[in-house]
């Protein structure tokens, strides 16, 4: 499964776009999105285990997943203190995590859609 990254990233160039700290969000945005990819893949072997977890479940495994691994002073490239950038940060994370299982289960619809009009005999 390939997570959108174009169509969410061109949701947050549009989100973010005429904010204060558009750039650093940007970059921010791109980095948690392939970290989101990365995560999808670790269910590589049996995506089916992903799609029986709740959307709740799912944002809350990724949160952790993204939130251990990203870098949170690598996009601060402003002198804003700590405390504020973390505070941007993390709603910059929450607003994309929301996004990337949207577009999971987005895909998730498509297929099931998929699979039953392919075998609707009536």
């Amino acid at each position: 499964m390939k997570i959108d990254k174009k169509k969410i990233l061109e949701d947050a160039k549009k989100y973010y776009g005429g904010k204060i700290h558009s750039e650093q969000s940007y970059g921010l945005a791109e980095k948690c999105v392939d970290l989101g990819q990365v995560w999808v893949d670790t269910y590589k072997k049996d995506y089916g285990a992903l799609m029986r977890k709740s959307p709740k479940e799912m944002r809350k495994e990724l949160n952790k997943y993204v939130g251990g691994r990203i870098s949170y002073s690598e996009h601060n490239a402003t002198f804003l203190p700590g405390f504020i950038w973390m505070w941007i940060a993390h709603a910059i994370i929450t607003w994309i995590i929301k996004k990337i299982i949207d577009n999971i289960l987005e895909q998730e619809d498509e297929e099931r859609y998929l699979t039953d009009t392919l075998y609707d005999y009536t």
